[in-house]
């Protein structure tokens, strides 16, 4: 090295999927701008098919996507949208995290997209046409306390959580605690059935 050479600050690495960009990006605003940010993410049947719907609110501001057909496209546009209002990184380094230029397989691992791929499935079995997840994510300093998992169905007679440090987790911890309701709604269907 001589006098003239500058050494830069190595960048940070890059989140692997959009999932964990968008749970930096959550850590992220509520160091910087406000404690309460939080990431929600929805699906519910429609019309044979899955909805999904997402949400990132902080500080007073709320912004949000609805019907889009799979957890890479609500979660790309959530971050457009944020995006074209908010900046949310005001340098280079920090921007590194965003969760933006995702190919659409990289939106989440291959574990935790088959353990929440699953849960849907048995979710949309059992229930039919009258049941919504709902995905939670908040930067807390408790890791089993970052996501939260919940499940509404039956007009929601049927409201059922779990949590976790990691989707995957939240999702096994729901279906542990509902595995009791799923049981007793799909006996309802095989008794529905036969009458």
């Amino acid at each position: 090295m001589n006098n003239q050479t500058r050494r830069l600050p190595r960048l940070p690495k890059r989140p692997e999927n959009g999932l964990l960009a968008w749970q930096a990006t959550v850590g992220f605003i509520s160091m910087v701008y406000s404690p309460d940010a939080t990431l929600t993410i929805k699906v519910r049947p429609e019309a044979n098919r899955h909805v999904w719907e997402s949400s990132i609110a902080f500080g007073g501001r709320h912004e949000d996507v609805t019907g889009r057909a799979n957890l890479a496209e609500v979660l790309r546009d959530l971050w457009l949208e944020l995006e074209g209002k908010f900046e949310v990184f005001p340098s280079p380094n920090e921007a590194v995290r965003k969760p933006a230029n995702y190919a659409d397989d990289k939106w989440i691992d291959t574990d935790t997209a088959r353990t929440l791929d699953a849960l849907i499935d048995l979710t949309a079995s059992v229930f039919t046409d009258d049941w919504r997840l709902m995905i939670v994510y908040q930067a807390l300093d408790t890791p089993s306390q970052r996501v939260k998992v919940r499940l509404f169905a039956r007009d929601n007679e049927v409201a059922i959580g779990g949590q976790g440090p990691s989707l995957r987790e939240a999702c096994r911890s729901l279906y542990r605690n509902a595995a009791p309701q799923y049981f007793l709604n799909a006996g309802r269907l095989v008794g529905d059935a036969l009458e």
